[in-house]
C-alpha cells in the first residue's frame, strides 16, 4: 500500500473510531450494567486511535514506509472490525423513535465473552500497527 493509500485509510479508521467511541458513551449512559465493558472497549479503541495518529504523523514526514504492507493490513483489519462494531452499536430505527419520545431503549448488544474477544482483536490490531511503526522508525 503506498503512502497516500495508507494515509487515507488512517483517516477513515480514525473517523470510524471516533463514531464508535461516541456510540459507546451513549451506551454507557443508558446501560449502566454494562458500563465496565463499555469503558474497556472505548479504552481499547482509543489505544488503536493513538497508534493510528502516530502513523499519520510519521506519514506526514515520510511518504513511503518500509513496512507499509504490514501497516496496511493492520489498518484494514482494524477498519473492518470497527465498522462491524459500529453496525452493531447503531441504534435501530425503533430505538431512535422511542428516544425521541423520551424513552431510553438502548440495550447493550454484546455478551461478556463476545466483548472480551472484540477487545482482544482490537488490541492485536493496535499491536500490529505499533510493530510496523517500530520497524519504520528503525
Amino acid at each position: 500500500m503506498e503512502g497516500l493509500g495508507v494515509a487515507a485509510s488512517v483517516i477513515a479508521v480514525v473517523d470510524i473510531s471516533a463514531k464508535v467511541v461516541s456510540l459507546c458513551s451513549q451506551y454507557a449512559k443508558g446501560v449502566k450494567s454494562a458500563k465496565p465493558e463499555i469503558d474497556r472497549l472505548a479504552k481499547e479503541i482509543m489505544n488503536l486511535r493513538t497508534a493510528l495518529e502516530s502513523v499519520s504523523r510519521l506519514l506526514s514526514t515520510y511518504r513511503e514506509l518500509e513496512s507499509s504492507q504490514q501497516l496496511g493490513a493492520g489498518i484494514e483489519d482494524s477498519r473492518s472490525r470497527l465498522e462491524d462494531l459500529q453496525a452493531k452499536l447503531e441504534p435501530r430505527q425503533g430505538h431512535k423513535v422511542m428516544s425521541r419520545v423520551g424513552l431510553r431503549a438502548l440495550k447493550w448488544p454484546f455478551q461478556s465473552r463476545e466483548i472480551n474477544r472484540i477487545i482482544e482483536e482490537l488490541a492485536r490490531c493496535t499491536q500490529a500497527i505499533s510493530l510496523a511503526l517500530q520497524v519504520d522508525q528503525m
